[in-house]
């Protein structure tokens, strides 16, 4: 294939978009395009998203699925993705913003948790640059977060209790439906795929999910008297789940995620105790045994639990 440039970008994208294409090569061809994202930063931008975001958005929402193994069609959406965050987020980009905003929600509720990492990034951009445009859609990655932080002792109980997770594999969830209650029997092993774990099942989703909470929370402050009621006991909760008290080598990436997920929740209430400090106080108590158990557990290295913990603390000494 010759190199994507503005001559024939129109019949690569179209090539893309046919309905019958084997995934290798609509992978391949993905590929293609990512290697070729200098031109987004060229006068030719604007006419690449007019010809490959509606292939994107076919690919993620019609011609594949989330899948739970690492397999080809996992790899396709995953090029696609990253070259969704990999573009630039200049005045270009703003009429497409919306669309772009629906599909990495998607994304980033439905698909696995390498995706969602992805997705996520592209939300949070996304906000902070076109914030004037995308306040309707603020509320569902909310909702999300309330979900991943009602699951969230599910999830400890999946990695820690389950003696098939190891530290780099969540435990199988079925191919063709990302299931984050899915036992691994029902698992649908692609040969040779490692398992993906879900984004509703996912510690590092919930490391990343408290900073765009708070900066939507600076951004629209009428979002804070509607969903704190649903989110902070839940946070407070999550915070206060110990753990394994032996971790074995095995669980102990999984352990320090877990850790590093309380720690950015325990900053976040820091943040909540600032700025909306009526909310906190019926908590405090729970906050504050939670805060010994997290200087107990986490890692001796750690030096982020101290700083939220001496965050904590000063916050607390001014209310």
């Amino acid at each position: 294939m010759a190199p994507i440039n503005s001559s024939n970008m129109e019949q690569h994208s179209q090539k893309l978009l046919e309905p019958d294409l084997p995934v290798q090569v609509r992978l391949q061809l993905a590929m293609e395009v990512r290697d070729s994202l200098e031109m987004t930063h060229t006068p030719d931008y604007l006419n690449f998203l007019r010809c490959y975001f509606r292939a994107f958005s076919a690919i993620l929402s019609n011609f594949t699925a989330p899948q739970g193994t690492e397999n080809a069609e996992h790899k396709l959406r995953n090029v696609v993705i990253e070259i969704l965050n990999r573009l630039p987020h200049s005045e270009v980009l703003r009429p497409f913003v919306q669309d772009l905003l629906k599909l990495s929600l998607r994304v980033l509720t439905q698909d696995n948790e390498d995706n969602a990492l992805l997705a996520i990034r592209i939300v949070f951009d996304l906000l902070r640059n076109f914030r004037p445009t995308v306040e309707a859609e603020v509320q569902p990655f909310l909702d999300f977060v309330v979900t991943i932080y009602r699951n969230f002792p599910n999830t400890v109980t999946h990695f820690f209790d389950n003696p098939n997770v190891s530290a780099n594999i969540a435990a199988a969830v079925p191919n063709q439906h990302l299931d984050p209650t899915a036992d691994a029997p029902g698992t649908v092993a692609v040969p040779g795929g490692g398992q993906l774990n879900p984004s509703a099942r996912s510690f590092k989703i919930v490391t990343e999910s408290p900073l765009v909470v708070m900066f939507l929370f600076q951004l629209y402050a009428k979002l804070v008297q509607t969903n704190i009621p649903y989110l902070l006991p839940l946070m407070v909760s999550a915070i206060s789940i110990k753990g394994p008290d032996k971790v074995p080598p095995h669980l102990k990436t999984p352990f320090v995620e877990l850790k590093g997920a309380q720690v950015k929740t325990l900053s976040f209430l820091t943040y909540l105790l600032k700025s909306n400090a009526d909310h906190i106080k019926s908590y405090e108590e729970s906050i504050c045994k939670s805060i010994v158990n997290l200087l107990v557990t986490c890692p001796p290295d750690s030096v982020s639990i101290r700083k939220a913990t001496a965050s904590w603390l000063e916050a607390s000494s001014q209310h």
